[in-house]
């Protein structure tokens, strides 16, 4: 099976080593045996985007992230059809705050998102910094969080924190999820501390696989990150 993928505004939005997340899911797919193909999208490309099987955005600073969000209106039909048509996408970082109705910075400007659904995103003078624990689905996720905003308004939220700051309050919902387009403030890169949802991910674009890959390095340090934060958060309570 041929995979294409794409990578929105790398040379842009790629705070945290945003990249892995597309070269480790370009990885898996390929140690699946599926032939894989990654195009990158610039800043100022106005080539049609469509009829790819995976879209990647990443995190950026509060002002590139404003400068990503003028130039993907020329992209947003492009991707709320493929969002609509069930195609997996993954925006990380603040990426995820474009999907909604509107950013208001922290001087009280607005900007208008993309509005794939009516979430408000508020920026503050104070970031919000730390390492997070969330479940999704039976597992548990691990990551780290930098923002200055708070969101508002998801009704299908990702995650649920256990650990760190979610969406608008500490250890509420966090993320968001419309078909099989998912965002989250968690970054890490989230694909590589993460195995189970980089598999999760590759099922929804290749279907059901008979057998899993799997990347010991990778399953050793989710273990042991889980297992820190676990410890963590009990010494807290």
């Amino acid at each position: 099976m041929e995979i294409k993928i794409l990578h929105i505004f790398d040379d842009l939005m790629n705070l945290y080593g945003e990249y892995a997340n597309v070269s480790i899911m370009e990885r898996y797919l390929t140690d699946l045996g599926h032939k894989v193909t990654v195009d990158k999208l610039s800043l100022y490309d106005e080539r049609d985007i469509s009829g790819y099987d995976f879209y990647f955005m990443g995190s950026g600073t509060e002002s590139k992230q404003k400068v990503a969000l003028t130039q993907l209106r020329k992209h947003e039909k492009a991707l709320k059809a493929a969002c609509e048509q069930g195609i997996v996408m993954l925006f990380s970082g603040n990426s995820f705050e474009l999907l909604g109705e509107k950013i208001v910075d922290a001087d009280g400007k607005e900007y208008q998102g993309l509005g794939f659904d009516r979430f408000v995103s508020v920026e503050g003078k104070k970031r919000i910094v730390g390492d997070a624990l969330a479940v999704f689905n039976n597992d548990v996720l691990v990551g780290f969080i930098n923002k200055c905003s708070k969101t508002s308004g998801i009704t299908s939220p990702l995650f649920r924190m256990k650990m760190g700051f979610g969406n608008d309050q500490d250890k509420g919902d966090e993320g968001f999820c419309k078909n099989n387009c998912f965002g989250t403030h968690l970054t890490g890169p989230i694909l590589i501390k993460n195995p189970a949802m980089l598999r999760m991910l590759a099922e929804k674009i290749v279907g059901k696989v008979d057998s899993v890959v799997k990347y010991e390095y990778m399953e050793r340090s989710y273990q042991t990150t889980v297992e820190a934060l676990e410890k963590r958060l009990s010494e807290t309570k």
